[in-house]
């Protein structure tokens, strides 16, 4: 018996045409051309061989004093916006709050927070603060916040309830259930969030920069206005290097760790 086996059926390509006129409409509304692209791209490749490269090497030294106060910026909105996010955690995770209410409002606060990009925050931040690295911690510490709270109770979400419950028949009380139980069980989720809320701080950090937040982006966003391309570029490679290896040191935390 002889099998047919079709490349595409009748919803392969309804939906294939779908995408096909959403993205005729998006083109046609941002007046982009696929084509003009391709056009475009050699002028592009050419723009980056003859003006950044090669990079500016002796432009290392200027760069580590901002490449640090980026860092600095990173772990310090860090440790303000977990310790936050850790009783926001509690407070939207049904196991640990039973009041419907308060979970909800904490929930949409969260989800407010989440749903505003970082560079939003810096660009509301600078005429209240100034330019400079405090402007950055405060849209850095702002913007977790949305984050690292759903991330935690989710983490909190997946406690075992049954433990919690014999916790309580104890006679212990809510906060005891929660210090006994919920946290001990939560802990290394809590961990691997924070490695990975470390990690997106970094490169948060560089880009805040760009629009007077401080750093290393703050630095790269100088020299592009000064046509330095190729001390920019020096930025933009420094800042490669430390999101790889940042990305290969939490790795390796998350083994040893967790």
């Amino acid at each position: 018996m002889k099998y047919t086996v079709k490349m595409f059926n009748k919803n392969d390509i309804f939906t294939l045409g779908i995408i096909s006129i959403i993205y005729l409409f998006i083109a046609y509304r941002l007046d982009f051309s696929f084509l003009s692209f391709l056009v475009e791209l050699p002028s592009a490749v050419s723009f980056i061989t003859e003006e950044m490269l090669p990079v500016n090497w002796k432009s290392y030294n200027n760069y580590m004093t901002p490449l640090l106060d980026s860092f600095c910026v990173a772990i310090v909105s860090l440790i303000f916006s977990s310790a936050i996010s850790f009783f926001l955690g509690f407070l939207c995770s049904e196991k640990t709050m039973h009041f419907k209410p308060i979970r909800n409002f904490v929930k949409s606060f969260a989800t407010v927070l989440r749903n505003i990009p970082n560079i939003i925050w810096a660009l509301m931040f600078v005429p209240a603060f100034g330019v400079g690295i405090t402007t950055g911690i405060i849209a850095l510490t702002v913007g977790n916040i949305g984050d690292m709270t759903r991330f935690y109770y989710e983490t909190i979400d997946e406690v075992d309830l049954e433990l919690l419950s014999s916790l309580k028949a104890t006679g212990m009380s809510h906060l005891q259930v929660i210090r006994f139980g919920a946290i001990p069980q939560a802990i290394p989720g809590f961990i691997s969030w924070t490695i990975y809320s470390l990690e997106s701080n970094i490169r948060s950090s560089a880009v805040i920069g760009l629009v007077g937040a401080g750093g290393i982006g703050m630095y790269i966003s100088n020299n592009l206005s000064l046509m330095k391309y190729n001390t920019a570029a020096m930025g933009i490679l420094l800042i490669v290097v430390c999101a790889i290896v940042t990305e290969i040191i939490s790795n390796i935390l998350r083994k040893r760790i967790i």
